[in-house]
């Protein structure tokens, strides 16, 4: 996995998101499976990094001292300590996700014009920036939902990882 991890890495997001539409097709289930293939190798390394330095922990080490098994050890002391970086990471992603596919649609690479999207919503408004009298409200108002829409899950986000962070419950 670490390999295909670093393969992928390589290979700008973009260009391999519109590739695997290209080869796809166009519609939604080819863009969520781009999106899905493509945006997972970040959230991977951050999770990989913070198993491997919590495996050199203390209580890691007590525990497998005291006979812990393996999955007791993941299922007790790694996966709660992991948690609140992998709701971190979701979250920052969902912000990467939606530009993605916000730049993919709006590229006419995404979904097609006749599917609701970001995207399209932004295409239509920059067409009407063109025309007299100049109608601006509606680019503005598309792009202040899409800022409104990731910020709400960025601090919602938040508020997850500081309810379950096991690190805050001590103090």
């Amino acid at each position: 996995l670490g390999y295909v991890t670093n393969v992928l890495a390589c290979i700008p997001t973009i260009l391999l998101q519109i590739a695997l539409i290209l080869v796809l097709g166009r519609g939604i289930a080819s863009t969520c499976l781009a999106l899905g293939l493509t945006q997972w190798i970040g959230l991977y390394r951050l999770v990989r990094g913070e198993a491997l330095r919590l495996r050199e922990r203390e209580f890691i080490q007590a525990a497998q001292l005291l006979g812990v098994g393996s999955r007791g050890i993941l299922l007790q002391h790694l996966l709660p300590n992991v948690l609140p970086t992998v709701i971190i990471g979701a979250t920052l992603g969902f912000g990467d996700l939606v530009l993605s596919e916000t730049v993919l649609t709006y590229l006419g690479i995404g979904l097609t014009s006749d599917q609701g999207s970001w995207g399209n919503m932004l295409n239509t408004a920059r067409d009407e920036l063109n025309r007299e009298p100049v109608i601006w409200w509606n680019l503005a108002s598309s792009g202040t939902a899409l800022l409104g829409l990731v910020l709400s899950v960025n601090i919602l986000g938040d508020a997850l990882r500081d309810a379950l962070d096991p690190r805050l419950r001590i103090r």
